[in-house]
């Protein structure tokens, strides 16, 4: 599926791929979510303009996740040359993958641009940032496969993110099996593919760590190490804020059974306006943190 590669090399062979994804991602926001979504989905058309922005976008944010998460298990499972030789091999399924990601990023940064009082995040710009950063070296000289590939599994978890908000703007109970069903999924893959992985991949990146492929690199060293602590830190942050989330409501929520003189009462339960009113007294407006009062997207 690829070939050793002996000495970096400037290539644009996959620069149409991610101009392509660039063009691709605008125009589903701009024209062919709004008339899908509003053709299946009556509740689209109620929604106010920032809502429908946000709508569009987490349109964007779903399909990249799913086309890039297909991608990278293929790879997992197909390419084993990218773990025995996990910087000098260039897979171009790799390299394929990483055009798209930096050209829906850099849409969804034109975007963010466009609606920044809608959408403006500093923790969404610097997430956007770093990925580019990384994913243009790879996409560029070919290196670094395994790495790159291997922080593409973070995606797993960003369909139920958005999923999550989706429920919530069409109605969904908040105490309903799917609702409930949706935020375990949610949370179980976010600590999975984000949280879970980073000893993993910090020990592989130690494994190379100054070995003579990896001086080779030169200055391209740094995309393996600067981005990867920053999302880290940025994913160990949103997890932080669902863990706080979690354990307050679970002690909110037994202290309200406690209190109550009828132990079958649900003013507390998922759905009920004091439920919401907490979650609400503790959560930012517009969190970039998969929250069951607010979820904003992540990617």
């Amino acid at each position: 599926m690829g070939h050793r590669l002996d000495n970096l090399r400037f290539d644009t062979t996959y620069y149409p791929v991610a101009a392509f994804s660039c063009a691709f991602f605008l125009y589903l926001f701009r024209y062919a979510s709004p008339k899908m979504s509003s053709k299946f989905s009556s509740k689209y058309n109620l929604l106010s303009h920032e809502d429908q922005v946000d709508w569009n976008n987490r349109v964007n944010s779903t399909v990249h996740s799913v086309v890039v998460s297909c991608m990278c298990a293929y790879t997992m499972l197909s390419d084993n040359e990218i773990t025995e030789e996990p910087i000098w091999w260039d897979s171009p399924l790799v390299r394929t993958s990483c055009a798209i990601v930096a050209g829906y990023m850099t849409s969804d940064v034109i975007i963010m641009a466009v609606h920044y009082q809608q959408m403006g995040e500093v923790f969404y710009v610097l997430h956007h940032g770093a990925s580019i950063y990384a994913y243009y070296y790879v996409m560029t000289y070919g290196v670094l496969p395994y790495f790159a590939n291997y922080r593409l599994v973070a995606e797993f978890s960003t369909p139920f993110v958005n999923q999550r908000w989706f429920l919530t703007q069409l109605g969904y109970e908040k105490s309903s099996a799917v609702f409930v069903s949706n935020g375990v999924a949610m949370a179980l893959t976010f600590f999975l593919v984000r949280i879970a992985v980073m000893p993993s991949y910090w020990h592989r990146v130690y494994s190379v760590y100054n070995t003579p492929g990896f001086n080779r690199l030169g200055y391209i060293q740094l995309c393996l190490i600067i981005p990867c602590v920053i999302l880290d830190v940025i994913n160990i942050y949103w997890f932080y804020k669902i863990c706080v989330g979690a354990y307050k409501i679970c002690c909110m929520f037994f202290e309200t059974e406690n209190d109550s003189p009828n132990p079958n009462s649900t003013k507390f339960l998922p759905g009920s306006a004091i439920f919401n009113k907490t979650l609400s007294s503790f959560m930012p407006k517009r969190s970039l943190v998969p929250t069951v009062v607010n979820t904003k997207k992540i990617d």
